[in-house]
């Protein structure tokens, strides 16, 4: 699987994803978290600062990416919590993943609420490095976001309209398509829906 995301595919399918996300969450984040932003606020400095400061250190992005063998032959099992913090595709890409956190955080504590939207947020980005530790070195908040953005795709896809659903449909195909490339964002699209729709049947059985 490649982790990178950089293949012509992986980016135009992330575009299109991103502007179906953009078009159906907008009303939410305006509604409910445009004036209480603090969670995607301290996301961003909290990813922001490690990633960024990585290009004027190179050694912390070392220390802090996803390595397989530094993992599973010397026991440095921090790295596949720290691996969000780190960025492996140069400054340009860093900067853009932070703006993507920025949007998916913003959505999620409008959806989910801020600890949900944590707890999807991280818990998506733990399950895919480990899964990525047979997949290759490598760092990055894609996994994260992507995960969380498909946790709340699934709420709206199972509490809103028909715009909501056709969006889905459109992200999970999008997914799909990324796994047959091989790109291993595909499988964090289809996580992400699932862990969403888990959490939903969970809180819902839990308020009967």
């Amino acid at each position: 699987m490649d982790t990178s995301g950089q293949s012509a595919l992986g980016i135009s399918l992330t575009i299109v994803v991103l502007a179906l996300f953009a078009g159906v969450t907008a009303r939410p984040i305006w509604r409910t978290t445009i004036h209480r932003p603090w969670p995607a606020v301290i996301a961003v400095v909290v990813i922001g600062v490690p990633s960024l400061a990585q290009f004027v250190w190179p050694q912390l992005g070392v220390a802090l990416m996803r390595d397989p063998v530094a993992t599973l032959e010397h026991g440095e099992w921090w790295r596949v919590l720290t691996a969000v913090l780190a960025q492996d595709g140069g400054l340009v890409a860093a900067i853009f993943n932070l703006v993507v956190v920025a949007l998916v955080m913003l959505a999620g504590n409008a959806v989910w609420g801020w600890w949900r939207a944590v707890l999807l947020f991280l818990g998506s980005s733990v399950v895919l490095n480990l899964a990525a530790l047979g997949w290759g070195p490598g760092g990055g908040t894609s996994f994260a976001s992507d995960g969380l953005l498909m946790a709340v795709t699934a709420r709206l896809a199972f509490e809103g309209g028909s715009l909501q659903r056709w969006a889905a449909a459109a992200q999970l195909a999008a997914g799909v398509v990324l796994i047959a490339a091989g790109d291993a964002h595909g499988v964090a699209l289809l996580l992400g829906f699932a862990l969403g729709a888990a959490l939903m049947t969970f809180s819902r059985s839990g308020m009967k």
